[in-house]
């Protein structure tokens, strides 16, 4: 099987010099979320990858320093050809020139006289799918799969929207939903998913995430601290509930513990006046996600304050609560509709969405004795690396998409 997945990868490489560019949320999580699978599809006998990437970055000039962004090529684990495409990085016209730079990308694999040709396309992105259409048009036995991190009417949570914003954004997903057409399989999120991107009698599996097993970062020796932590890792969005942490936290009744918060979002003036008047909580800004995991191994405990009070959470297994559970400490959520109850066990679910109860949550896990605490969370470990690894998710994708084809 020929496999092009073509997505918003960015290169370890890349990772310093995007950091140190973007003025708002650098996306790793769908940058972990990428690898991992292509980390997966490598090991799937008989299967040849090549990956075409225009790297998920912020825009110019709200998000981003720069007005373009150079494309270039690497060769990923001495093996894979991976093309990095350039594009004019201007708010507004940036997604007509990534689709035109994809499209330039695509046409060799396209008009590849070779047999099985498969497109995995990461995210709803336009860009993405009218580039994998473009080839598909070209060769019609080209199978599209595409992976649903995310809807594309909630893919932009933060809560102030432009007038222009949400007449670019009606637009887009109209493109969507016109090429959506051209699909012939999906890996998605969440099971109700299906019935808003019409899947139809189409095949579809669901993966709510991957973990890598091949990551050595999470099997390295961490430190124990006198000092107890709470900790966040992620995009600072009020709608993620990050503000009601900052608020729980501060009613904590122990003194020998700190919240630690690290990343961008529109909640950051509210954690920076909690923070000056709390010295407990510690505001870290945006790491790098190196730094961002080792912060996450060395925690007590973690949470993820999304609540289940907005509609997008019938869609959503947030990325976070795999890269957590992975971590092997224990891990704080609320019990979403996209959350299958499988996951029951490996979670310290919040009661009700009310401050107190959070606050309370908190409190019990950090009374727990350190041996209990190590033993749910390495529990949780053993069960994604276990069922939810990346290898495992690669073949049920392969597998369906093989079984379409012989159809």
């Amino acid at each position: 099987m020929n496999v092009l997945f073509l997505g918003g990868v960015f290169s370890k490489e890349m990772e310093e010099e995007i950091l140190e560019k973007s003025k708002g949320t650098v996306h790793y999580a769908a940058n972990k979320l990428q690898w991992n699978l292509m980390d997966g599809f490598i090991e799937i006998d008989k299967l040849k990858l090549e990956i075409l990437s225009a790297p998920f970055i912020g825009a110019f000039p709200k998000d981003y320093i720069d007005i373009k962004y150079k494309g270039h090529k690497l060769i990923y684990r001495n093996e894979i050809e991976c093309e990095y495409v350039s594009f004019n990085n201007i708010w507004g016209y940036r997604n007509l020139s990534r689709k035109k730079s994809l499209v330039r990308g695509i046409k060799e694999f396209a008009n590849r006289r070779v047999n099985n040709k498969v497109i995995i396309v990461y995210s709803p992105h336009t860009p993405f799918l009218q580039a994998a259409v473009y080839a598909k048009k070209i060769d019609p036995s080209i199978h599209i799969c595409l992976i649903v991190p995310d809807l594309p009417q909630y893919m932009n949570l933060n809560e102030k929207h432009s007038f222009i914003y949400d007449i670019f954004k009606r637009i887009d997903i109209n493109i969507f939903n016109n090429n959506s057409k051209w699909i012939d399989s999906f890996v998605l999120l969440t099971e109700q998913m299906k019935d808003m991107l019409n899947v139809g009698k189409r095949p579809f599996i669901v993966i709510e995430g991957v973990v890598n097993i091949q990551n050595s970062i999470y099997n390295e020796m961490i430190d124990t601290y006198d000092v107890m932590s709470v900790v966040y890792t992620g995009t600072l969005s009020k709608k993620f509930g990050v503000v009601n942490l900052v608020k729980a936290f501060h009613k904590v009744k122990y003194e020998n513990v700190c919240l630690k918060i690290c990343g961008r979002g529109d909640s950051e003036d509210i954690i920076k006046e909690y923070a000056s008047k709390d010295d407990r909580i510690k505001f870290l800004g945006q790491l790098s996600n190196e730094e961002a995991v080792k912060l996450q191994r060395k925690a007590t405990v973690l949470v993820n304050p999304r609540q289940n009070n907005e509609e997008f959470t019938k869609y959503s297994f947030p990325s976070k609560n795999m890269e957590y559970l992975l971590t092997g400490r224990p891990v704080i959520a609320y019990k979403l509709d996209g959350i299958p109850n499988e996951y029951d066990n490996y979670f310290y679910y919040v009661a009700d969405d009310s401050i107190e109860s959070l606050t309370k949550t908190i409190e019990k896990v950090l009374a727990l004795p350190e041996e209990e605490r190590l033993k749910f969370g390495n529990k949780a470990r053993d069960f994604v690396l276990r069922e939810k690894n990346n290898y495992k998710a690669c073949k049920k994708i392969i597998d369906m998409i093989q079984q379409s084809r012989s159809r």
